[in-house]
């Protein structure tokens, strides 16, 4: 496999150089295969997906527990096991480089933090280790304060983290800490498996605002999420929807509902959309089904129009597989791939003439 980067020109930005710099990553036939251990069989977790994230906008992978989302984002940020085998392009930027550096941050499901310490103090410490060494002491106390402010954190900020016998911040709270600790050094590429997993509807909201807020500011921002609220789902720009590691609907968040109606399965009035494609998506309500109908504790369904009710979810992600392949969303995924590859090998041709 092929990793490229644009490192940008390293200059004196105030953090770490990457101000102004911005991130448009592709990845195209993505496929990742894992070894069955003892049987010497292997199992594909990622087939063959395509699509692109680019700066100012917030994308959201979903899809059902075991969908491949979480190494999607291992894939993207170079971060997969060395016996997992690997094949298709990942491109950022145009430029060959790891993605392995200080423009990408990745923020993972679980809080590593130091119960002990405060918001600002665990804030501080890592500045002072990972922002360059000649930066003042007031530049690097300035960035926190920044970043405590652009987290929302500024209530909590002299409050310990705490643990399981020590009471300290709120769930909500650390995982913005966690977010935080990320971006102190201003990346251009943010990646974050299930940031909201876990949380209120309310601490999930605001977590999602706050990664929006990011996108606006010039980064690009991809999480992975496994069933958001209405409200969460509004704040959307993109969504990749996933099922069995293969690639349900890519595109604007707020046009999955259309592809939706149009391959047959419209969302009903009333619910979430977000129920509604992992309902379409999971296999596991095919399994519950049979489980409950086999102990009489459900009546076998009768003839219905609504299609959820005749079909089951494998043949619905089947269905919908397909239907998206031979899209207007597949063919404008596949042309706008081809406009960022060609712009930014214009602009690395100008700034080499230059």
């Amino acid at each position: 496999m092929e990793i490229e980067v644009e490192d940008g020109d390293g200059g004196s930005g105030s953090r770490g150089g990457n101000v102004g710099v911005v991130a448009h990553l592709v990845w195209e036939d993505l496929t990742v295969v894992v070894p069955s251990f003892g049987s010497g069989a292997t199992r594909r977790v990622l087939q063959g997906l395509s699509g692109y994230a680019e700066p100012g906008r917030l994308m959201a992978v979903m899809g059902p527990s075991g969908s491949g989302k979480s190494t999607l984002l291992d894939s993207l940020a170079g971060r997969l096991s060395r016996n997992v085998i690997l094949s298709g392009n990942v491109v950022l930027n145009g430029k060959k480089r790891s993605l392995d550096h200080d423009g990408v941050a990745y923020v993972t499901q679980e809080d590593v933090l130091l119960g002990t310490l405060t918001v600002k103090e665990t804030l501080t410490y890592s500045a002072q280790l990972r922002l360059p060494t000649i930066m003042t002491k007031e530049k690097v106390n300035s960035i926190v304060e920044e970043t405590i402010k652009e987290m929302g954190l500024e209530h909590c900020a002299d409050q310990l983290i705490g643990s399981w016998h020590l009471r300290g911040i709120s769930s909500g709270e650390k995982k913005r800490l966690s977010i935080a600790l990320e971006i102190l050094t201003q990346p251009h590429l943010l990646l974050l498996d299930e940031p909201t997993s876990g949380l209120d509807n309310a601490s999930a909201f605001f977590i999602t605002q706050t990664l929006k807020n990011a996108a606006f500011n010039g980064r690009t921002v991809i999480s992975s999420i496994h069933q958001p609220s209405s409200e969460v789902f509004a704040l959307l720009d993109d969504l990749l929807l996933l099922s069995n590691g293969e690639t349900v609907y890519f595109g604007e968040a707020k046009m999955a509902l259309q592809f939706f109606a149009e391959a047959g399965f419209p969302c009903p009035s009333r619910r979430n959309p977000s129920d509604h494609f992992l309902h379409c998506t999971n296999s596991s309500f095919d399994t519950v089904r049979s489980t409950l109908i086999r102990s009489h504790k459900m009546h076998e369904p009768e003839q219905s129009s609504d299609s959820l009710m005749n079909l089951g979810a494998v043949e619905i992600k089947a269905t919908l597989i397909e239907k998206y392949n031979c899209s207007k969303y597949a063919t404008k995924t596949r042309s706008r791939i081809r406009e960022i590859s060609n712009t930014v090998r214009n602009l690395s041709i100008i700034y080499e003439l230059n």
